[in-house]
């Protein structure tokens, strides 16, 4: 044999053994449990639960935040056909409006719409985005068999968070060689750090005013002795700037005092004409 075709087979032979090495990397986490006692096997999932629910908190609460990022900037809307007003590159959503008959008019969501407006950012691209981040469980999958259940996320607002009820039944398992060796996870709920019921309490203030006849709220002094709850403001800020003496825009910002929380913007128009 020549040496051109010495050096042809052993390239061969190490290519041979490169792929061998690769595969019995990939599938011998599967391959070593067929070998496992189902005592060992039962205690190997047991170690994987907490690291399915943090894969799947994480990426919920990152879905989560993204959405009420989005209801915030428009008012606690997803999607409604309410007018705007335009300023510095956004457009505000008025929910303080005169009709066709002169009547001020209140479109301020409610807590519980802002939930169903939530409710629809999952159907639209929430539920995409939570499965898009965990790619599938793939990083697991090398492991055991995981197996997804139906999945229902709700929100609960409260005055200083927003708690996200994950109902998203999970079951791993992996197969040894007397039997297959399960168990199912149940996901915690996601905590973000949103004040959503203080803001809605400060936004009803103003917008309520603005629904009464000559009451404008711009301009009225900040009085905390009138709030039931005064540090409601403590932690947050407020603006406006007039487009014209009929149109403004509202903003609500937080201050976080928490840690890991984030500021959060409410902002809504008001359309006196």
């Amino acid at each position: 044999m020549n040496k051109r075709g010495q050096v042809t087979l052993f390239i061969i032979i190490a290519i041979v053994v490169v792929a061998t090495a690769l595969l019995a990397w990939f599938f011998w986490p599967r391959i070593s449990g067929f070998f496992m006692s189902e005592q060992a096997t039962s205690a190997f999932l047991a170690s994987q639960v907490a690291p399915v629910q943090d894969a799947v908190y994480d990426c919920v609460e990152l879905t989560a935040y993204n959405g009420f990022e989005i209801l915030g900037l428009q008012a606690g809307y997803y999607i409604t056909n309410l007018n705007t007003l335009y300023f510095a590159g956004n457009d505000f959503v008025v929910v303080a409006f005169k009709d066709s008959a002169k009547q001020r008019i209140n479109k301020l969501p409610s807590s519980e719409q802002i939930k169903e407006q939530f409710s629809l950012y999952l159907e639209k691209e929430g539920n995409d985005a939570i499965d898009s981040c965990l790619n599938d469980f793939s990083g697991f999958k090398r492991k055991m068999d995981i197996e997804p259940g139906e999945r229902t996320i709700t929100s609960t607002i409260r005055d200083d968070s927003i708690i996200i009820n994950v109902d998203w039944p999970v079951k791993i398992s992996k197969q040894t060689m007397r039997a297959k060796v399960e168990q199912q996870i149940n996901q915690k709920p996601v905590t973000l750090l949103i004040p959503l019921g203080n803001i809605l309490q400060v936004t009803s203030t103003i917008v309520e005013c603005e629904t009464k006849i000559d009451c404008n709220y711009e301009g009225i002094e900040w009085d905390k002795h009138t709030w039931n709850n005064p540090l409601i403001l403590q932690h947050m800020t407020r603006d406006a700037i007039s487009l014209n003496e009929n149109q403004i825009n509202f903003f609500i910002e937080t201050i976080p005092y928490r840690p890991g929380e984030l500021p959060y913007k409410f902002y809504f128009g008001v359309d006196r004409s």
